[in-house]
């Protein structure tokens, strides 16, 4: 079944997103309401993939400081990981974060996603922090622009930036 995706830019209706973290953070994980929507929403780009007419992953995309945009909020059904739909989704966020002008994206990574995340390219980036019962340690990576010359753990054969 093919996957499609669905942008809401700053502004617009997250609903969908919103109603995908509700499932995964809130009901699956019991972490807080505010996981589902919160402030920075509003303000933020987000992505839901869909499988056919059923959405299976979210994620957003807010300014995480200087050229650096911060992916967050992601998330995948239980039913549908282990399939590639959370790579797929952080390389599309990443690759929005440059195309938005962003040489760098970050991440704040549970230590069971660290892997997953150093898979894609990120490193550590900072002092790890704790949140909602977690401790988060920042990831951050070049932004893959699709020109190859950055995205050495993106593109197949790709040499990437030294």
């Amino acid at each position: 079944m093919m996957i499609t995706s669905i942008w809401t830019n700053p502004g617009g209706d997250g609903t969908v997103a919103s109603d995908l973290r509700q499932q995964v953070f809130c009901r699956e994980l019991g972490l807080p309401e505010s996981l589902a929507w919160d402030a920075i929403d509003p303000y933020a780009y987000h992505l839901v993939l869909m499988m056919g007419d059923v959405p299976v992953a979210a994620g957003r995309i807010t300014y995480g400081g200087k050229g650096t945009a911060k992916l967050s909020r992601i998330c995948v059904l239980k039913k549908y990981r282990r399939q590639g739909i959370g790579d797929g989704l952080v390389k599309i966020l990443d690759y929005k974060a440059s195309q938005l002008g962003m040489p760098w994206s970050q991440v704040d990574a549970a230590p069971e996603l660290e892997p997953f995340y150093r898979r894609l390219g990120y490193a550590p980036a900072g002092e790890a922090t704790e949140q909602w019962g977690y401790i988060l340690t920042p990831m951050k990576k070049e932004t893959n622009d699709g020109s190859g010359e950055n995205c050495a753990h993106q593109c197949a054969g790709a040499q990437g930036k030294g």
